[in-house]
């Protein structure tokens, strides 16, 4: 199985490329027009509950009070570069993801992850299928448990692996599964007796998009599986609430 590093180290070089104005008497370029779609993930086992920060702004809810294990709906932001600020809750003077500079592109969406331990917090950003395949449903497995192992997605009965040699921060590519049933459990690539993930039977539709997110700390016990819909309808745009920081 092939796989995909769509996070930080190589998405944010291309998200985040954005060209240096020339120094000359030329008219300036028009903005980037257009929206693209974002939603934020609270993968960060013993981080307290978030609010983001959009260019200096609260965006508020539903993007605030995240806590671990949630993942907002996505939310329309204007195309282009943007500031984004991971803040606690209870001090908004906390901010231990500071991100200076994202682009994100018209008609694109993506999914923002706090991810590992407090102390050593860090962004990912995946860029996100929405359009379904009417044939059968698509399916992305993310690894985003910092102190857990390769893994493999195996069926029950360990006669399918699904996915293979999956480390973190990585995620697959979008899989195209068959409409059915899937009763899967994610266990040690280097020991597929132990098996520290076994989520609930997974019922998948033909034309759906979803991502499953393996999130939590393996030694802290906190490990688990949580899936969410790539193709959410859109929410309210986001509202600044707050005074810039």
């Amino acid at each position: 199985m092939r796989r995909t590093t769509t996070l930080l180290g190589a998405t944010l070089l291309a998200l985040t490329a954005a060209p240096v104005a020339a120094q000359d008497a030329s008219p300036a370029m028009p903005a980037e027009t257009g929206t693209a779609m974002v939603r934020v993930l609270h993968a960060s086992p013993d981080a307290p509950e978030v609010d983001i920060y959009l260019d200096g702004a609260a965006v508020g809810d539903p993007l605030a009070g995240l806590a671990f294990g949630d993942i907002s709906p996505y939310v329309p932001v204007p195309a282009g570069p943007h500031a984004i600020k991971v803040c606690a809750t209870a001090d908004a003077t906390v901010c231990p993801i500071d991100v200076p500079e994202l682009t994100v592109e018209d008609g694109m969406s993506y999914t923002i992850a706090a991810t590992n331990a407090l102390a050593s917090i860090e962004p990912q950003v995946l860029v996100d299928t929405v359009t379904g395949d009417p044939a059968n449903a698509l399916v992305r497995v993310v690894h985003f448990s910092a102190d857990a192992p390769e893994v493999d997605v195996l069926t029950q009965d360990g006669a399918t692996t699904v996915v293979s040699a999956l480390a973190y921060p990585n995620a697959t590519e979008y899989l195209a599964l068959p409409p059915a049933s899937y009763d899967l459990k994610v266990c040690a690539t280097a020991d597929t007796t132990v098996c520290p993930i076994d989520p609930p039977a997974l019922d998948l539709a033909a034309g759906t998009v979803s991502s499953v997110f393996a999130i939590g700390s393996l030694e802290g016990g906190t490990i688990s599986a949580i899936v969410a819909s790539d193709a959410a309808a859109p929410t309210s745009s986001p509202a600044a609430s707050a005074d810039p920081m």
